[in-house]
């Protein structure tokens, strides 16, 4: 098989063979991700296009006939309208086009003899197409919603208000990876194969079975386990948990793990919509009720005062005129925003 050095130099994070192989319909359902992505970053055409550009310039490559110029590029143009759905053909055709006898005499060169023998000379014993590549999958929730999914592998997840869960559509079938951002609580089901994990900024939690909640927001991430067992990791550190145990970091402060304890009702409640507060300052009651309702509080006087309450299933309105009545303030809401003023 062909290999460039200029090819290894102008691809760079994307291997040589990788590319030929999906082309030529040969990689994993991971694979087809990597290189699709790939494919999607803003100049990666450009990018290929000059790679092929360079080695003309720099490789003695045979010349072919028009007519194999124009079957290989058709095989490339339906190989890579299947690998990428949602790019218009004429598109992707167009872009192989733009250097047509270039990159086909470059490609001829690359694939093995075997691919060229299935594509040229048998053209109907062809082997079928790669499945496509998982796609992402993205769930959001608005202010005051919560969500609850029964992932493929078993697995529930109840995601709280102004949060974000991402996984692939082939969740579970090589491994069982999750990206948080926001709050949302694991029910893991169990799998020793392929470790459940989540991905919380640079902080990566991993489980067999087991449930946790995880917290991440402003820069703040906590790990809470409720049952079971799990490894929260960030870079070269990492922590085993027991049940009732917290990993938490501070992101923006370059700050190390810390294992602590937490009050495992106090979490979790938010899953039942409850919000409960146990002799807390004001203040971070408000930051409570910002991410809650998807808000922003302007405030003015004393908010170190703590306050001890329990809402369930409350309008922001309500609750904040059962907090007037015991702090002593008025309130105006105008939309997103709201005025406190003592």
């Amino acid at each position: 098989m062909f290999v460039s050095s200029v090819l290894l130099e102008t691809t760079r994070v994307l291997k040589e063979e990788k590319l030929i192989r999906f082309l030529n319909n040969r990689t994993s359902p991971e694979e087809n991700r990597e290189v699709t992505e790939w494919l999607a970053e803003n100049g990666a055409e450009d990018r290929f296009i000059d790679m092929l550009r360079k080695t003309w310039e720099a490789e003695a490559l045979p010349q072919v006939t028009e007519s194999k110029q124009r079957q290989l590029l058709e095989q490339i143009h339906r190989a890579t309208v299947k690998h990428q759905r949602q790019r218009p053909a004429s598109q992707v055709f167009g872009f192989f086009f733009t250097f047509g006898r270039m990159a086909a005499t470059f490609l001829l060169v690359a694939f093995t003899a075997f691919y060229l023998h299935e594509a040229f000379l048998q053209r109907d014993t062809v082997e079928p197409l790669a499945a496509l590549p998982p796609t992402k999958i993205q769930k959001h929730t608005q202010a005051g919603e919560k969500l609850t999914l029964r992932l493929p592998d078993q697995s529930e997840v109840i995601v709280n208000s102004l949060s974000t869960i991402t996984f692939y559509s082939d969740f579970g079938v090589r491994t069982r990876e999750i990206e948080l951002e926001g709050e949302a609580f694991f029910t893991v089901a169990p799998d020793k194969e392929r470790p459940f994990e989540v991905k919380t900024g640079t902080v990566k939690t991993t489980a067999l079975g087991t449930a946790f909640n995880a917290y991440a927001r402003e820069e703040v991430v906590r790990i809470s386990l409720t049952e079971g067992k799990v490894a929260v990791a960030r870079e070269d550190e990492q922590l085993s948990l027991e049940p009732g145990e917290m990993a938490s970091v501070q992101l923006n402060a370059h700050s190390a793990l810390r294992k602590g304890t937490f009050d495992p009702m106090q979490t979790t409640l938010w899953k039942e919509g409850m919000i409960r507060f146990q002799s807390e300052p004001f203040g971070e009651i408000l930051q409570s009720l910002e991410h809650w309702y998807g808000v922003r509080f302007e405030r003015s006087g004393d908010t170190n005062r703590k306050v001890t309450g329990l809402f369930k299933n409350e309008s922001l309105d309500a609750i904040l005129t059962g907090l007037s009545f015991s702090l002593g303030f008025d309130y105006e809401i105008d939309k997103k925003n709201v005025r406190i003023k003592f």
